[in-house]
């Protein structure tokens, strides 16, 4: 059973993906900056954090920041930071949405449950975990099968192949031979 969330969130996923590396040279901002120690300006958030600043700002669009303006300028505090960082590792580590991210931060209220979007992301990695486990199942049955030409004249794969077009369905992982 899949499950499904919708909050009526739907910010679409930044075009710019951010980068890996999250530590950074230091937390001061560029000399050229006029803010304090504990305040800093959309570019060395951006950089620090490995992202485009189009990416903080749509974050800002959808709800997910809420940084404080100067002047007309974004100027994100300790707070503000330690939220970037709990975005990318909900993005990174738990494959969570940015709706579904959203949800979460916003707590429970009337009408949504971040536990709704949490549960629902659990039931998809469950299902991917599944799909991983039958194609790792499939891959190594084919690298240990004695055939020069598994695909032609493995017994196992054939019969893989009859059931998938008497069904048009593929085998669940328990039934991938494993060696």
């Amino acid at each position: 059973m899949e499950a499904s969330f919708d909050n009526g969130f739907h910010c679409e996923a930044p075009t710019v993906r951010p980068k890996v590396g999250l530590m950074s040279t230091g937390t001061e901002p560029s000399p050229a900056s006029p803010l304090s120690p504990s305040a800093y300006g959309i570019g060395d958030v951006a950089a620090r954090f490995g992202v485009a600043v189009s990416t903080l700002r749509w974050w800002e669009h959808c709800g997910l920041l809420t940084p404080a303006r100067t002047s007309g300028r974004r100027v994100y505090g300790d707070a503000d930071l330690r939220r970037i960082a709990l975005i990318q590792l909900l993005q990174r580590a738990a494959m969570m949405s940015l709706p579904e991210i959203a949800a979460l931060l916003a707590g429970s209220s009337a009408d949504q449950d971040w536990r709704t979007a949490v549960h629902s992301r659990v039931a998809e990695c469950e299902d991917q975990i599944a799909r991983l486990t039958a194609a790792r199942g499939y891959l190594t049955h084919l690298l240990d099968c004695p055939s020069d030409h598994p695909t032609d004249r493995c017994p196992y794969l054939a019969a893989e192949i009859d059931a998938y077009l008497a069904t048009g369905r593929l085998s669940a992982p328990s039934n991938v031979a494993e060696d």
